[in-house]
């Protein structure tokens, strides 16, 4: 090789380093002046937010701003605080964002407080062009929520997807999100009673948001929602929890005190050795619980693998959950602030 053509390929080399360097800090540069954007606008509006001074990484590949001892306590007693958080920008791929944040993280409400923590947790966030969301998916696994008095809740993995689906023409009728949830491992606090095992071995749904969530505070926009007409279609439920498994589909709504209303049609699993656990829960009688057994068994078809499948209609209002006829068990109200709890939505 030449010594002219060597000079011009490390003269080459020398350029595409300077480009990319240069590149990387101008994506470095907006990034930190985004988070300090940020800052200020929550503060300005009296949120209280504190971090360690933002560390800039990731060079050459990526820009990776670390944040630290992180709290935002928008106005209102809400309060959430964090180890660590990691926002990576691949520079061959800027349009998506991965938000890392394992650790601790500590909750707080006016009346609540909890300390949930993760070995892994990530967020990776889509945008188009326009710098629009499209999608986002989260991952996390070995999780823990520890409440005070409460045995801790922990789950193996949970995972979530969310897809914008941007409607032309949005309406109830129409779908404007696309959701995924998938849940392995989750053991419950102890609950005296519970007919069901600790142990909740997997629980997925995929749904459709039909119609839009409008641009207001999130209770009044679900709220909003609501009223128009808008639900939640469940395009698939799947659960494991011993000793019933259940697949299902059908549609969520909520009623005016923001309370879960649910129709579906169930495919169960297990009911034989469930009126089991309800008599021995205290909550059926013996007898009834003999005749609820053979009911089952002439009910019963099997599946395409041959196991005794139960199909019917299972139905959740007023916080009763009820298999066909049988009502099943009185689940507690999902909290609602004022002005909500009342059971009057705007």
């Amino acid at each position: 090789m030449s010594i002219r053509l060597r000079l011009i390929l490390v003269a080459l080399i020398a350029l595409t380093a300077a480009s990319v360097a240069a590149y990387w800090f101008h994506v470095a540069g907006q990034m930190r002046k985004g988070i300090e954007s940020f800052v200020e606008q929550r503060r300005a509006e009296g949120w209280v937010v504190e971090l360690s001074p933002i560390r800039m990484g990731g060079f050459p590949l990526s820009v990776k701003a670390g944040l630290d001892n992180i709290r935002l306590a928008p106005p209102g007693g809400i309060a959430w605080r964090a180890d660590s958080v990691t926002i990576t920008i691949p520079l061959t791929d800027p349009l998506t964002i991965a938000v890392d944040s394992p650790g601790f993280h500590r909750l707080m409400t006016p009346n609540w407080s909890g300390i949930l923590s993760a070995r892994s947790a990530q967020a990776r966030i889509h945008l188009s062009t326009e710098g629009k969301i499209t999608a986002i998916a989260f991952e996390s696994s070995t999780l823990a929520l520890e409440q005070p008095g409460i045995d801790p809740l922990t789950a193996a993995s949970v995972t979530l997807g969310v897809d914008w689906l941007n409607p032309p023409d949005p309406s109830h009728e129409k779908p404007s999100l696309a959701l995924t949830l998938a849940l392995r491992g989750l053991d419950l606090p102890d609950m005296s009673g519970l007919p069901l095992a600790r142990r909740m071995e997997s629980f997925q749904v995929e749904a459709r948001l039909m119609g839009s969530l409008p641009d207001s505070p999130p209770l009044a926009s679900l709220a909003a929602w609501s009223t128009d007409g808008g639900t939640l279609e469940l395009d698939r439920i799947s659960l494991d929890w011993p000793p019933l498994a259940l697949d299902a589909d059908g549609t969520l709504a909520l009623d005016p005190g923001l309370q879960p209303l649910l129709a579906t049609t169930a495919r169960i699993r297990g009911g034989g050795e469930f009126v089991v656990r309800l008599v021995q829960a205290g909550l059926v009688e013996p007898g009834m619980a003999e005749a609820a057994k053979i009911m089952l068994a002439l009910l019963a078809r099997p599946d395409t693998q041959g196991r005794p499948t139960l199909t019917l209609p299972l139905t959740l209002q007023d916080g009763i959950l009820t298999a066909g006829q049988v009502r099943v068990l009185k689940l507690p109200p999902v909290p609602v602030p004022p002005p909500y709890s009342g059971g009057h939505a705007p």
